[in-house]
């Protein structure tokens, strides 16, 4: 059995391992480039993608503020109807003849609108700390009517 104790490289060997090593850093370095391009190609669409959800979420926001006003909008002047709904349903003046002489009840309902329920949700987005926090904030219809109340008397005061 012979054993080899020669490890020396052959002469004619050493250039092409030469080559061979920097062929092996340039893939390296390639592959480096394209991991770095492929962060700010990702880096780019979150930031894209964080700023189109900001978009969104303000424009919920502005939907839900406008929804909030259109439903006290609608209370305000569904109060004003209906108490000219009551005018003209308790006014002998606009009931015809065979109304007076009726026995049968009113068919009418005594309100021309009704609340089905007093705290309405509306969806709202939340920015908080790094997140898009979608959710319902609460409408109370009865606590706006209370402040307008208030405001009224406060307005007959001055």
């Amino acid at each position: 059995m012979s054993q080899c104790t020669n490890l020396s490289i052959p002469e004619n060997v050493i250039p092409a391992l030469e080559q061979l090593q920097y062929e092996v850093e340039k893939v390296e370095n390639t592959l480096l480039e394209l991991r770095q391009k492929k962060q700010e190609v990702i880096q780019h669409q979150l930031s894209a993608g964080i700023h189109k959800l900001a978009t969104i979420a303000n424009n919920i926001n502005v939907l839900a503020n406008s929804i909030e006003n259109e439903i006290f909008n609608f209370q305000v002047t569904a109060v004003e109807v209906n108490h000219l709904y009551q005018t003209i349903q308790n006014s002998p003046l606009f009931k015809l003849p065979n109304e007076e002489k009726s026995t049968i009840p009113h068919s009418m309902p005594i309100n021309i609108w009704k609340i089905a329920d007093s705290t309405i949700f509306i969806p709202t987005v939340i920015i908080s700390k790094s997140q898009f926090i979608l959710t319902a904030k609460s409408v109370d219809i009865h606590k706006k009517e209370i402040v307008s109340q208030k405001n009224d008397s406060n307005y007959l005061l001055w």
